[in-house]
């Protein structure tokens, strides 16, 4: 008899679409996904409601609703629970949720110190991180993100391709995008800004954007560029999926993250880090080809043995 699989996560940039391709090619089981949704009045009774249980009980009705909701229409029982952005989830619908299920499993794909989510860790059989400062403070398993696409190419569009939301970490980004342009390299770098930013100087391979753009959008951008850039949030120390996306295609990747040096699949000819003193990309790094890793470190960071290792699934 074929087991479930009840993944719970958010909609954010379909991210998740990845994760559920995964379960459902490497966990064999059938999967289940809800997705966390806003809940919405059904009318105005319910909206003064919400007021009056806000001002005299101290609760949030419209956040108790939303969270009740993900409960609605499960099955009995799955032999698996996975739940990534558990703090969207209020506790007792937590606890009903892993009661669902044989074993339950958290995964935190954002920091503590930008999600504030530690709380929801008490609930489940097993949480994983990929961040080492959270592993080590709260005693979770330390597990990195995972590449997703497997494909070589050998002619390229452009030499650098970066995309991200605009926020504090774009003066770093007009830096190097100007660095490169000096360096006669093509360069395209997308910012996601609701509303156009108030900045000058703007690097010409700096673009901004107000839509989001898919993830298949961004494998075929990053497909046509020789090397993928990595810019690191201060609050974060984990490896983002820029890295292992840029593994999966044996692209060359530019990072600001220095922890990158503690890693196994660390190669200064295919990885360079950008530091504070960095005025220019060395021109070894930029015109030598990607170097393969050995294959036991390549399978390592691969989304099967992600999703075997999360649900400890053994071959």
């Amino acid at each position: 008899m074929e087991k479930k699989l009840l993944f719970l996560s958010n909609g954010r940039y379909d991210l998740y679409k990845v994760f559920e391709e995964g379960f459902k090619k490497y966990s064999g089981c059938e999967v289940t996904t809800v997705l966390y949704k806003n809940y919405k009045y059904k009318n105005t009774w319910e909206k003064v409601q919400n007021f009056l249980f806000k001002i005299f009980l101290n609760k949030n009705l419209k956040k108790i609703k939303a969270s009740e909701q993900n409960l609605y229409g499960l099955k009995d029982h799955y032999d698996y629970l996975v739940m990534i952005s558990a703090e969207l989830v209020l506790p007792q619908h937590i606890k009903k949720l892993t009661q669902k299920a044989s074993h339950s499993v958290a995964y935190y794909w954002d920091s503590f110190d930008h999600i504030p989510a530690a709380h929801t860790v008490q609930y489940f059989d097993e949480a994983f991180t990929f961040e080492p400062k959270d592993a080590k403070d709260f005693n979770i398993n330390l597990i990195t993100n995972f590449y997703f696409h497997e494909e070589r190419v050998t002619d390229y569009d452009y030499d650098l391709f970066f995309l991200a939301s605009y926020d504090s970490r774009y003066p770093l980004i007009a830096t190097i995008a100007t660095a490169l342009e000096a360096q006669n390299q093509k360069v395209v770098i997308k910012q996601y800004a609701e509303t156009l930013p108030d900045v000058t100087d703007v690097p010409k391979s700096v673009e901004f954007i107000d839509k989001h753009i898919s993830f298949n959008e961004t494998k075929e951008l990053m497909r046509k560029s020789r090397i993928i850039l990595d810019i690191h949030k201060d609050i974060q120390r984990g490896l983002s999926f820029r890295v292992y996306e840029a593994m999966g295609l044996g692209k060359k990747l530019i990072t600001t993250n220095p922890d990158i040096k503690g890693y196994d699949f660390y190669n200064p000819n295919n990885i360079f880090i950008w530091t504070p003193e960095t005025k220019s990309i060395p021109a070894a790094f930029l015109n030598t080809p990607y170097e393969e890793l050995p294959e036991h470190i390549y399978k390592k960071y691969s989304q099967e043995n992600w999703v075997k290792t999360l649900l400890n699934i053994k071959d």
